[in-house]
């Protein structure tokens, strides 16, 4: 009866271990801050980077990494695929 509740134990703190190790990994691929100052406001979403509105109001401020990158202006409402960054 012991083993058995001390083996629930150790399964939940590997559970919980893996957990914040799954959540440090995330923060640490975010993108850098673009250091192009915007006037007007606007969003990049790329298809790697989900539930994410990353910081820019260009495509030059899309990650490096981003896969299918989608410039977002808040002024005009209008939405542009950006070109794939070498």
């Amino acid at each position: 009866m012991a083993s058995t509740k001390l083996l629930s134990l150790t399964c939940i703190l590997l559970l919980s271990g893996l957990v914040v190790f799954g959540e440090m990994e995330v923060t640490a691929a975010a993108p850098e801050p673009c250091p192009v100052v915007c006037i007007q406001g606007g969003y990049i979403t790329c298809d790697n980077y989900p539930c994410q509105k990353l910081d820019g109001c260009v495509c030059e401020c899309a990650p490096k990494d981003g896969i299918n990158c989608v410039l977002h202006l808040l002024t005009t409402g209008d939405s542009f695929k950006c070109p794939a960054q070498a």
